[in-house]
């Protein structure tokens, strides 16, 4: 958080290459500042570096300077027509094999001011104050994610979907842009046929889901299907209650209703102790043959699709790859409902970007589906994509049994309170106080447990793992927050803005300021990349900056302008870690 730093630099790059013939012409500083990073190998004192090959890729230098030997000569013009003075007192050339860097000494005094002045004086947005994320245009985003099934338990098939996508919808927000999260809903097909027979061969009524109606649907779906397979007429019964479905029948969409109501009801309950929030719960109900009718006509009349001799209608994807989007029968199918569910999403919010958080064995379903829009004429095509993710292998319970959500959120969470039971008192140890924050604690561990991973791996399940009581888990996260919280709370000095800074010399004061600076870096490179587990492993350096912090300046026995300027630093960092939490989607605890 040190951007009149990047102001400044990037404008005496310019002034520099006004005189120098290297530089491109018209340059702006919001063209340079990107560029400009904190260098995190200064040891002694603060410094800020830049690229010379990343400066040539955005023009600021000229593409004819190729080779090594001419980057060394660009940095060394650069360096000698670079304006010195007490805020950049240095300049000079960086050389290793991948690059050629000029790296820039500032004022350790004035960036330790800034930094922690714009931190605590605005800990809900102060990134927001930073030209790296100001200067990006206002987006309007639609992000659809989790999509479980209705009239079922949460599987956790849908947790990585669910966590990913929250992250994206909270990164985005936290920089500025409109965001509508759209949960769409598997609530349509002859399943819920199977659940309907099931539902009435067993009697049951709306009082009987008043208590547990997800379990109970559940169990009466696995009955019906147990059913079907030594019956097959089973199954003829319950695609004759679809098909009154798909015609309108009341008595029918009325049990829907109450299906697809008491499920949103349950997954609401699941979603808040994973502290997920969505804005619209859509599904697959809401694009019938009917709604998918005029983006047939669409691709009908652009040619786009071949019928075939046993009555489908496909698009050709490639020569060899010819995809079904109409069935034999005349029905719709997944791909056709997502082609009319992303036209009207277009009509309802004009996104300028949408993405669609699937696991990575749906890439070819989403190409088709692109490739479809794009050939259909819609420009906004060019801004929907597909967050791919791996998948979670070995996620059970402990014993091994159950694949729900809710059964391992109450698992994570006992586990939790028995370790807070079985470790002794002391100030190093984690302490739950009750079952609620043993909770948020367990979930947590789980949402750090994934996110720490690359998104588009896949990656296997571990208790021991994610619920440790050290080591880079949510929970030293959570427990570093709590630490500076009790730090502020206990030290017998009242925090104020005005402080002076200059008590702050030691090293790693230093250290941890410069860690606080580079958080809109941070948030930008995972902006670009959409990758959580970038600003995981910065709040795991954050943290242990802040516990070397912690060990060495002391704040309660400390001469009163020496303790303020020190609870500063100390609440600018728990601002920053609490606010890179809540972009992870965690619930930043007071005490544990």
């Amino acid at each position: 958080m040190a951007h009149k730093f990047r102001s400044l630099i990037s404008n005496k790059i310019i002034q520099a290459l006004d005189h120098i013939a290297i530089g491109g012409e018209g340059l702006k500083s919001s063209t340079v500042i990107p560029c400009i990073q904190v260098d995190q190998k200064a040891r002694t004192q603060p410094e800020f570096r830049v690229s010379l090959r990343r400066l040539q890729q955005r023009g600021v230098i000229s593409s004819t300077a190729v080779g090594r030997k001419s980057l060394l000569n660009c940095a060394s013009s650069l360096v000698e027509n670079f304006h010195t003075d007490m805020t950049i007192p240095g300049v000079y050339v960086v050389e290793d094999k991948a690059d050629v860097r000029v790296n820039f000494k500032v004022n350790c005094h004035n960036l330790v001011a800034d930094v922690v002045g714009i931190t605590t004086m605005r800990p809900d947005r102060f990134w927001q104050s930073s030209a790296l994320i100001n200067l990006l245009p206002k987006e309007r985003v639609v992000a659809d994610f989790s999509s479980p099934n209705i009239a079922k338990p949460f599987h956790v098939g849908h947790l990585r979907s669910t966590i990913i996508g929250n992250f994206i919808c909270n990164l985005h927000e936290a920089f500025g842009h409109e965001v509508t999260r759209i949960n769409y809903l598997g609530d349509w097909g002859t399943q819920f046929g199977m659940l309907k027979y099931g539902y009435d061969a067993c009697n049951m009524n709306e009082k009987d889901l008043e208590d547990d109606a997800i379990r109970k649907l559940y169990e009466v779906y696995v009955w019906a299907n147990k059913t079907a397979e030594e019956d097959p007429c089973v199954l003829v019964k319950a695609q004759e209650i679809f098909s009154k479905m798909e015609q309108g029948d009341e008595e029918v969409l009325k049990a829907w209703n109450l299906f697809r109501k008491v499920s949103i009801e349950d997954l609401i309950c699941v979603y808040s102790r994973l502290n997920v929030k969505f804005d619209e719960y859509h599904g697959e109900s809401m694009y019938s043959a009917d709604e998918c009718q005029e983006s047939l006509e669409m691709m009908e009349g652009k040619g786009l699709l071949e019928s075939l001799e046993d009555g489908r209608k496909v698009f050709c994807l490639t020569p060899n790859n010819k995809i079904t989007v109409v069935k034999s029968d005349g029905s719709s199918i997944y791909l056709s409902r997502d082609i009319a569910g992303a036209v009207d999403r277009y009509k309802r919010y004009r996104f300028t970007k949408s993405y669609y958080v699937v696991d990575n064995a749906q890439a070819d379903h989403f190409v088709a589906l692109f490739t479809i829009l794009n050939q259909l004429g819609f420009d906004w095509a060019e801004n929907m994509r597909h967050i791919k993710f791996g998948r979670i292998r070995g996620m059970s319970t402990r014993k091994g049994t159950a694949v729900f959500l809710q059964d391992l959120l109450d698992e994570a969470q006992k586990v939790m309170k028995q370790k807070q039971e079985e470790t002794d008192t002391t100030r190093e140890d984690l302490q739950y106080s009750s079952m609620d924050i043993a909770d948020k604690i367990a979930v947590s561990c789980i949402l750090v447990g994934d996110m720490k991973q690359r998104r588009q791996r896949d990656y296997v399940f571990s208790w021991d793992k994610v619920l440790q009581s050290r080591g880079d888990t949510g929970a030293k996260l959570q427990y570093v927050h709590c630490r500076l919280v009790n730090l502020q709370e206990n030290c017998g000095v009242e925090f104020v803005h005005t402080v002076n800074t200059r008590f702050l010399t030691e090293p790693v004061a230093i250290s941890l300021v410069c860690e606080i600076a580079r958080f809109d870096e941070v948030l930008i490179e995972t902006y670009r990349e959409l990758e959580p587990c970038i600003l995981v492993n910065y709040l795991f350096k954050l943290s242990g900056s802040i516990n070397s912090a912690l060990k060495q300046l002391q704040v309660k026995s400390s001469p009163l302008e020496i303790a303020k300027a020190r609870l500063a630093l100390f609440v600018a960092a728990r601002f920053t870690l609490a606010a890179g939490m809540k972009i992870l989607g965690l619930e930043p605890l007071n005490n544990m």
